[in-house]
């Protein structure tokens, strides 16, 4: 019994680190661990009861999981049950893509302007620091390009 509560426990706090790397909040990935772990549908009340949280707290987190598609809300009578949604792969999937229109690319930009503006010492830094970037975009650019070409592992694995 002690062994299944070390892998609720580790369960919980992989997942979490997981959304909580991926930008969200480390109270959201708390609450979709443990609606992932259990498998079925929980409410507020029950959430509220395993993680310690408040309700309000578990209902914002809730309502961004939905927002998300990490949950769906089924209402019965008056009370809202959530079940998790594996999307694991969806939401990996999107990282290099969005690494790369959020961070990279604004940041190029960027240190293009200041290289412009820049001494010499500065501008060797600058530049050094615009190669890294160079170096990082392709390599990003390649990842999407190989997900974008092996989108049929994706589609067989949905299917089996």
């Amino acid at each position: 019994m002690a062994e299944k509560a070390k892998d609720k426990a580790k369960f919980i706090e992989i997942v979490e680190r997981m959304l909580t790397r991926w930008g969200y909040g480390s109270t959201e990935g708390r609450v979709y661990a443990i609606l992932l772990f259990h498998g079925k549908p929980m409410t507020i009340s029950e959430l509220a009861k395993e993680t310690g949280l408040s309700r309000s707290s578990i209902s914002i987190a809730l309502s961004k999981l939905t927002r998300e598609y990490f949950v769906i809300c089924k209402r019965r009578s008056r009370v809202k049950y959530f079940t998790a949604v594996p999307v694991f792969l969806e939401k990996f999937l999107k990282i290099p893509k969005d690494t790369l229109e959020r961070e990279i690319e604004p940041l190029k930009v960027i240190v293009e302007r200041l290289v412009d503006e820049a001494d010499e010492g500065r501008k060797r830094q600058l530049e050094e620091i615009k190669k890294e970037l160079n170096v990082l975009e392709c390599i990003l650019r390649k990842i999407i390009e190989l997900e974008e070409k092996e989108s049929e592992c994706i589609s067989s694995s949905r299917s089996s």
